[in-house]
C-alpha cells in the first residue's frame, strides 16, 4: 500500500477557526494513479509556474483532483484537531506544533491499520522541523519507532520528500488544501461527495 499525505492548519485567530489537520490518500497501485494525474495536470503546465493548490490559477485543477480521487480505488483519511481542544501538555508559550503533528500522524496510522499489508510506503511532504537537522532526525526516528512497534509484521518505509519531487504529493496538497477550505467554512459538501471513501478522525488528542 502507498500513502501520500500533507498537512493543513490555521493557528491565527484573526483568520477564523484554528485547527491542525493531516490529510492523505491510500492507493495500491501508485504508478497507475501517477500516470492518470500527469495526464489531468498536463494542460495546466501552460501557466509556466509551479502547480500549487493555493494558486487560484489552478482552481479548475482542484476540482479535477477531487473528482479523480472519487472515481478510483482510493481511500482518503483526514485527522482534524481544533486548537482549543489540544491538551495543555502540548503547549509551552504556544502550541508545540511538531509534537502535535507527530501524535496526529500516529492516530492516522492507527486508523489505517497496516497489519494486513506486508509492505507500506508512506510519502510525506517534507517540512521544516524545530531544531533543524537534529529535530528532523528525532521526528523521523519517533515515527519510524512507532511504526515498527505498532506494526511489527509490516515493512513500513517512511519517506519525507519535497512536494516538487513527486506529483502525487502535489495531488495530496490539493486534497489537503480542499479540506482546509471545508474545515474553515464548516462545510461538509466535499466530505459528503467522497462518501464511504473518506474516513474522518476528529479531535483525537
Amino acid at each position: 500500500m502507498n500513502i501520500y499525505l500533507d498537512e493543513s492548519y490555521n493557528l491565527q485567530k484573526e483568520k477564523g477557526k484554528m485547527f491542525i489537520s493531516i490529510n492523505c490518500f491510500t492507493v495500491l497501485n501508485d504508478k497507475i494513479l501517477r500516470k492518470r494525474w500527469k495526464k489531468i495536470r498536463k494542460p495546466f503546465i501552460k501557466f509556466k509556474r509551479r502547480i500549487h493548490a493555493t494558486d487560484s490559477c489552478f482552481e479548475k485543477l482542484r476540482e479535477k483532483s477531487i473528482k479523480m480521487l472519487g472515481r478510483h480505488d482510493i481511500n482518503i483519511i483526514s485527522v482534524f484537531q481544533l486548537s482549543k481542544t489540544i491538551p495543555y501538555n502540548y503547549f509551552e508559550d504556544k502550541i508545540r506544533f511538531d509534537q502535535v503533528y507527530a501524535e496526529l500522524l500516529k492516530k492516522l496510522f492507527d486508523e489505517l491499520s497496516f497489519d494486513e499489508f506486508k509492505q507500506v510506503k508512506i510519502v510525506i511532504d517534507s517540512r521544516k522541523i524545530k531544531g533543524g537537522v537534529l529535530g528532523e532526525k528525532k521526528f523521523r526516528k519517533d515515527i519510524e519507532d512507532f511504526l515498527s512497534n505498532k506494526f511489527p509484521t509490516t515493512c513500513c518505509e517512511f519517506k519525507p520528500t519535497p512536494s516538487y519531487f513527486d506529483v502525487l504529493l502535489e495531488l495530496a496538497d490539493f486534497v489537503s488544501n480542499t479540506f482546509y477550505k471545508e474545515y474553515q467554512q464548516d462545510s461538509d459538501h466535499i466530505f459528503e461527495k467522497l462518501g464511504f471513501r473518506l474516513i474522518q478522525i476528529k479531535n483525537p488528542l
